[in-house]
C-alpha cells in the first residue's frame, strides 16, 4: 500500500497542483518562492494539525469571491433554503486535498474504512480533506451583526472587520466557524465521470497514514532567549531566572559545607551508573549515525551522552550532551562546542530514528501515546524541509542518500539478509530543498519540479505548477541520458534558477559574467544557471527546459562551413552552411548561412512549449563601414573591441587591421586564421587577468550577446 498522489487547491499560490509521490523518496524543487515549503505546510495542516489553516492560507484569487459572499449576505441575508447553496460556494473557495492510495485487493481489511463499494477489487482509493462551515448560519448572522456596528461609524473611522475575509482572520474566528471533514471519493461511470463524495471520519485516515515532519526552522545554535514570545514565555523566563540564582547562590559545588560533601558523593555514584546505562542504551542508534559519515576523518570527537544530576539540572530536567575525543581521557567538549553542521547531522539522524521507532511502536514509545493495541500505520509519510541547513555540501549528499535507509532499519520494514523491503509497511520520504548537491545525488525521476507561472485566463493569479520529473527520466531517451550525465558532472543549480543561460565554450563561460557584472545589473540580482554545453550538445536540454518552463539564453556560434562541409570564415551569398545542431534543430531551425544572418531581431525569441527561448549567433559587425561576418564567440569580441589597446597590441591582429585597411585580405578571414590558432582558455584567461589589473574600462560585449542579456534581462524584471 502506498500514496501515489497528492492535489491540493485553492492554497496560496498552490491553486490546483498534482504531486505524483515515488514509491520511496520524492525531492521538491524550484527557484525561490516556487511553493515548495507552501506544499509542505499544507500537508502538515491537513494531515497532522488541521487548525493551522488561517485565511491568509487561501489562494488569493479567491479572497475577492469570499469578500463578494459577505456583501451579499448583507445586502439580503439568505433564507434556511438557500444556506446550503451558499455554504457549497464558500467550501468551493477553501482549500482541499485529494489523497490517492494504491492497495492491493489482500489489504482490503486495512482500507475498509476508505472503500467506495463493496466491488473494490484492488487498485487506487481517494480521500478528499475539505475545509467547510460547521454551522453557516451563525457565520452569516455573526458577521452580519458586527459588521452592522461599523456601519454605523461608516467614513469617520476604518474599524474591524472590513469584509468576510477580514472577520474570519481576527482571532479565532477562521477556526470557530471552519472546521476539517473528510470524504470518500469516487466517480460515477462514464460519461458524466461525476465526483461523489461519502462522509469519512478523520480517524479513518489516521490509521492509515502516520506523518512525521522535520520544519527548516529547527533552532540550533541558538541561546536560551528570555525575548521569546509565546504562552511559555514566562515560564521559560522563570526557569532562567531560577537556574542563575541557583547557580550563584545556592550551588553546593562552590565552596562546599560539610553537608553538602555527602549530598555530592551520592550525585556523582548516581551520574555515573546513569551515564553507563544511558550509552548502553544509545548505543545502537550511535551506530547507525556512524552510517551517516559521522564521526568521519579529520579528528572529529564522537559523541556520548553524561548524565547531569544536580540542582540545576532538577529545575532544569535536562541530561547534556557532551564529545570527548579520547575515550582514555577524562577531557571532553559541551554541545555547544561542536559545529552546527554536526549538530545538525546528529538532530536529523535522530529525530528520523524517532519517528521510525515510534512507528513500529518500539520500547517506550508503545505506552506513551500510542496504543499498542492498535494497528500499526501501513504508511508512514516523513516531511523534511531543507535538510541541508548547516550541512556541509559532502555531509548534504550522504545524508540524504542514506535517509530512507535509515527510515527502513528495523526488522519488520527490512529483511536483514537480502535488504529488501517488507511490502506490509510503506515508508514515503518527500524532501523540500535548495541544495544543488542534494540533487547531485539522486535520481532525476525523483524530482518533481515547482514552476512559477504567470496569471492567465483559468488562474487569475501567479501560481506554481509541478512538473514530474518521472516522465522525462523514466526510460529516458538518449538526449537526456546525456542531459543527466552532463548536470551530474556539472552542477544542477538549474532546478533552482530563475534563468538559464547556455553557453558554447570555456571563453564565453568565464567572460559572460564580467559583461553581466559590468553591462547588466538586473541579472546580477537574479538566479542564473549557466552552463557550458557546445552547439553540438546544446538542443538535447530542449525536453529539460520546456518542462521546466525557465527563461532560457542560449550563446552559440555561427559556425560556417563552405559546400563541402570544411569549416571556414563566414561570407554571405556563397551558399554556405551552419554546423550547429541547436540552430538546424531547435531554434531557429535555420541551416543556410545567408537565412541566419538575414534573421531579423524579433526571431530569435520565442516561446519554446512555454519556456521563453532566445538564441543568440554572431551577426554583421560593421568596421569602417564595412559589413564583417564572425564565426565564433572570440572573432566577434574582438570584433566588438577592436580598437581596445590590449587587442591592438598584438602584431597578427595589427597587421590584419592594416590588411584591411588596405583592402588586401578580408578581416572576416584575417581573424578567423587568428582564431584558428589560439589556445581559448589561454585566451579567455589573458582577457580576464588584463580585466582584473584595471588597466581599462572593461570589454564591450559581442551585439548578438547583448542582444540576448537584454532579452533575459527584461524577462526577469520583477513585475510592476
Amino acid at each position: 500500500m502506498k500514496i501515489t498522489s497528492f492535489v491540493l487547491r485553492n492554497y496560496r499560490r498552490l491553486a490546483d497542483v498534482t504531486l505524483v509521490l515515488d514509491d520511496k523518496t520524492t525531492v521538491l524543487v524550484g527557484s525561490n518562492n516556487s511553493g515548495k515549503t507552501s506544499f509542505i505546510g499544507a500537508l502538515h495542516t491537513f494531515l497532522k494539525s488541521p487548525d493551522n489553516l488561517k485565511v491568509r492560507d487561501i489562494s488569493k484569487r479567491n479572497w475577492k469571491e469570499i469578500q463578494n459572499l459577505g456583501k451579499q449576505v448583507e445586502q439580503e441575508f439568505p433564507a434556511s433554503e438557500k444556506m446550503q447553496e451558499l455554504s457549497d460556494v464558500l467550501v468551493s473557495l477553501l482549500p482541499n486535498l485529494d489523497i490517492e492510495i494504491k492497495a492491493e485487493a489482500s489489504e482490503a481489511y486495512k482500507v475498509r474504512d476508505i472503500l467506495p463499494d463493496l466491488e473494490w477489487i484492488g487498485g487506487a482509493l481517494s480521500v478528499r480533506i475539505t475545509y467547510e462551515a460547521t454551522d453557516i448560519s451563525k457565520l452569516c448572522r455573526e458577521f452580519v451583526d458586527t459588521r452592522g456596528v461599523v456601519s454605523e461609524h461608516k467614513g469617520k473611522v476604518s474599524l474591524w472587520p472590513k469584509d468576510l475575509c477580514d472577520f474570519l482572520e481576527k482571532g479565532r474566528n477562521f477556526s470557530k466557524f471552519i472546521k476539517q471533514k473528510h470524504h470518500i471519493l469516487s466517480k460515477e461511470a462514464k460519461p458524466t465521470a461525476n465526483e461523489v463524495l461519502q462522509p469519512l471520519k478523520s480517524e479513518a485516515l489516521k490509521k492509515l497514514i502516520r506523518v512525521d515532519v522535520i520544519s527548516e526552522q529547527r533552532g540550533l545554535g541558538a541561546e536560551d532567549n528570555t525575548d521569546q514570545k509565546g504562552p511559555y514565555s514566562e515560564k521559560q523566563r522563570l526557569n532562567k531566572l531560577l537556574r542563575e540564582y541557583y547557580e550563584r547562590i545556592l550551588n553546593p559545588e562552590d565552596f562546599p559545607e560539610a553537608d553538602d560533601l555527602k549530598v555530592l558523593g551520592q550525585q556523582q555514584q548516581l551520574e555515573n551508573d546513569f551515564t553507563k546505562r544511558l550509552n548502553v542504551q544509545f548505543e545502537a542508534p550511535f551506530t547507525e549515525l556512524k552510517n551517516m559519515g559521522y564521526p568521519g576523518i579529520g579528528g572529529n570527537p564522537t559523541v556520548e551522552i553524561a548524565a547531569r544530576i544536580s540542582g540545576t539540572d532538577a529545575l532544569q530536567k535536562s541530561s547534556s550532551v557532551r564529545y570527548r575525543f579520547d575515550k582514555k581521557e577524562e577531557e571532553f567538549l559541551p554541545e555547544s562546542y561542536l559545529g552546527l553542521g554536526y549538530q545538525n547531522l546528529i538532530y536529523l539522524t535522530f529525530r528520523l530514528l524517532e519517528f521510525r521507532d515510534k512507528w513500529m511502536r518500539v520500547g517506550k514509545s508503545a505506552s506513551s501515546g500510542d496504543n499498542a493495541e492498535e494497528q500499526i500505520e501501513p504508511i508512514h509519510l516523513v516531511l523534511l524541509e531543507e535538510p541541508e541547513v548547516n550541512l556541509h555540501a559532502q555531509v548534504q549528499r550522504v545524508f540524504v542518500s542514506k535517509a530512507y535507509d535509515t527510515l527502513r532499519n528495523h526488522p519488520d520494514l527490512r529483511d536483514k539478509e537480502t535488504k529488501k523491503d517488507k511490502s506490509e509497511f510503506q515508508t514515503q520520504l518527500v524532501i523540500s530543498t535548495h541544495s544543488s548537491h542534494i540533487v547531485d545525488d539522486i535520481d532525476f525521476k525523483d524530482l518533481r519540479y515547482f514552476r512559477r507561472n504567470d496569471a492567465n485566463k483559468t488562474i487569475a493569479m501567479d501560481h506554481t505548477s509541478i512538473a514530474n520529473m518521472s516522465e522525462l527520466f523514466t526510460n529516458a531517451k538518449a538526449e537526456l541520458l546525456f542531459v543527466r550525465k552532463h548536470l551530474k558532472l556539472t552542477h544542477c543549480d538549474i532546478f533552482f534558477a530563475d534563468g538559464v543561460i547556455f553557453v558554447e565554450g570555456q571563453a564565453e563561460r568565464l567572460l559572460v559574467p564580467e559583461f553581466i557584472s559590468n553591462s547588466f545589473p538586473g541579472l546580477s540580482n537574479r538566479y542564473i544557471s549557466m552552463l557550458e554545453v557546445s552547439g553540438a550538445h546544446t538542443h538535447k536540454y530542449r525536453d529539460l527546459v520546456e518542462k521546466l518552463g525557465v527563461a532560457t539564453l542560449v550563446l552559440t556560434d555561427l559556425d560556417s562551413v563552405d559546400s563541402k562541409g570544411k569549416s571556414c570564415f563566414p561570407q554571405k551569398n556563397l551558399d554556405q552552411k551552419t554546423n550547429n545542431d541547436t540552430l538546424k534543430t531547435w531554434h531557429p531551425k535555420k541551416e543556410a548561412l545567408d537565412d541566419l544572418v538575414a534573421l531579423p531581431q524579433a526571431g530569435h525569441a520565442i516561446t519554446s512549449q512555454g519556456a521563453p527561448l532566445y538564441v543568440a549567433y554572431q551577426k554583421p559587425t560593421k568596421i569602417s563601414g564595412k559589413e564583417i561576418l564572425s564565426r565564433t564567440f572570440e572573432d566577434a569580441l574582438i570584433l566588438a573591441n577592436f580598437e581596445d589597446e590590449y587587442f591592438q597590441k598584438k602584431k597578427i591582429l595589427k597587421a590584419a587591421k592594416a590588411a584591411f585597411e588596405d583592402e588586401s585580405k578580408s578581416l572576416s578571414e584575417s581573424l578567423y586564421d587568428y582564431v584558428q590558432g589560439l589556445k581559448k582558455g589561454d585566451f579567455a584567461f589573458d582577457c580576464l587577468f588584463h580585466l582584473a589589473e584595471g588597466k581599462g574600462s572593461g570589454f564591450n560585449p559581442p551585439e548578438y550577446m547583448s542582444e540576448g542579456l537584454k532579452w533575459l534581462e527584461i524577462q526577469l524584471l520583477p513585475k510592476s
